[in-house]
């Protein structure tokens, strides 16, 4: 009874982790297929982090030449975010770590900058806190996930839209455009939550996404 028991759970998991594969919205990666951490894909995420009070030194300045250097530092954000994922299939250097790194990485630039336009550019507190507070959940409830199951949830696509929305409205607010900013903050923040309540909606499923 009991290895009949075991051949059952095992034919359940393997299942499970079929279904949640081949589902167009949702990736996972086992416990132990995190892989390789030095990777340029990885060093590119972490490149991102790196820069960061750079960027704030170059944001805060009155002179406009380093506004031009922060926004190139923007670009350079930007464009690395696109390319990791493809140099990581390329090279085939597709890693677990680079699933972590990658979301963890945006979410932390996502921080960063609220907390400076927050500081410098008039961003409504709420909206910075309720942002940063989405992430932080998201992250915590991702990591128990992880813990309790052995897999890693990655993002879905709504979550990757909403952020790339809510990453536009900061970047309007860090270059000092505030009337468009002051539209735009709280639909932007509303879609930023509305993500986070389709992950919490799929909380109970095999496989999360982030």
């Amino acid at each position: 009874p009991g290895r009949h028991r075991a051949v059952l759970l095992r034919r359940t998991l393997n299942r499970r982790v079929d279904r949640a594969t081949t589902h167009p919205d949702i990736g996972c990666v086992p416990d132990q297929a995190l892989g390789r951490f030095w990777t340029i894909p990885n060093l590119l995420s972490l490149s991102r982090i790196a820069l960061l009070p750079l960027w704030w030194h170059l944001m805060a300045s009155t002179d406009p030449v380093s506004h031009q250097w922060g926004a190139a530092l923007i670009v350079y954000g930007f464009i690395s975010d696109a390319l990791d994922g493809f140099i990581a299939r390329r090279l085939n250097q597709v890693s677990g770590w680079g699933k972590v790194l990658d979301p963890v990485s945006d979410k932390l630039a996502a921080a960063v900058i609220g907390l400076f336009c927050l500081f410098h550019r008039g961003l409504p507190p709420l909206a910075w806190v309720a942002a940063t507070a989405r992430d932080l959940a998201i992250l915590v409830l991702g990591w128990r996930r992880y813990r309790q199951s052995g897999i890693l949830p990655v993002s879905a696509n709504w979550g990757r839209y909403a952020a790339l929305i809510w990453g536009v409205v900061l970047l309007v607010y860090a270059f000092d455009w505030r009337d468009a900013a002051g539209i735009a903050v709280w639909p932007a923040v509303i879609v930023y939550m509305l993500g986070a309540l389709s992950y919490l909606g799929s909380r109970n499923r095999p496989v999360t996404s982030i």
